[in-house]
């Protein structure tokens, strides 16, 4: 069977939650939480729905209330507090099974590679930190890299310039349909993977060329079997 195109990408921009980071459910607890505190119940499958967008205008909307309300904020500082104490205690451990691996195969078979978040970029590198592989992306953008965020293509456009790539020669993957927006407005091939917040059909209505069901089986679509076995076995 002929590899797949997105084996032949230079480039691979990664979303981070959902994606790299298994981070949706306490996301989703922690939201759920401060909104009960602040008397709001908009139930689990609409604030698991906006898991991967921006903080502020995503609790804002939950909230029914402006952006710039006063309930919002001391939200957005109490929802920052308590991520953190969730990052602090999980380390290492936030990284779904195999991605510091597949993200060291990857660079081995010299792929470049970035991320696009819709965190803030410096809680995304801290982040990045935390999971023991912030030395293996070139290029990190969050909302506050760019003036458009998800699903506008500009964050995927400023990696893939960052690389030094043309976007046709990137792949993105992300777990949520602003991801696949994003990159098939960027006019980049992209690759869902249903193991974060979006469901499969979700993925490919969007504009997914693909899905994969875990990191294992999405590294099976980037990277041929054979070179991902040889650079496991030399490390």
């Amino acid at each position: 069977m002929p590899a797949p195109p997105a084996a032949g990408a230079k480039g691979i921009i990664f979303d981070l939650d959902g994606t790299l980071a298994d981070t949706p459910q306490a996301i989703t607890a922690i939201l759920m939480k401060i909104l009960a505190d602040r008397g709001a119940t908009p139930g689990e499958a609409r604030v698991r729905a906006v898991v991967g967008r921006p903080l502020e205008p995503a609790l804002a909307g939950l909230l029914a209330l402006s952006p710039d309300h006063p309930v919002v904020t001391t939200a957005v500082d109490d929802y920052k507090r308590r991520f953190r104490e969730h990052l602090r205690d999980r380390g290492a451990e936030l990284a779904y099974p195999g991605v510091p691996e597949g993200l060291s195969a990857l660079r081995a078979d010299g792929r470049l590679l970035g991320i696009a978040t819709s965190k803030p970029r410096g809680a995304a590198e801290r982040m990045l930190g935390l999971m023991n592989v912030a030395e293996e992306f070139r290029a990190v953008a969050g909302h506050d890299t760019v003036r458009r965020g998800k699903p506008d293509p500009e964050m995927a456009l400023h990696v893939a310039a960052a690389l030094g790539l043309a976007p046709a020669e990137c792949v993105v993957v992300g777990d949520g349909v602003g991801d696949v927006e994003m990159g098939a407005a960027a006019g980049m091939e992209v690759i869902g993977v249903t193991y974060g917040v979006a469901t499969g059909p979700e993925l490919l209505a969007a504009g997914a060329a693909r899905t994969a069901g875990s990191f294992a089986e999405l590294m099976d679509l980037l990277l041929p079997t054979p070179a991902l076995r040889d650079a496991k076995e030399s490390r």
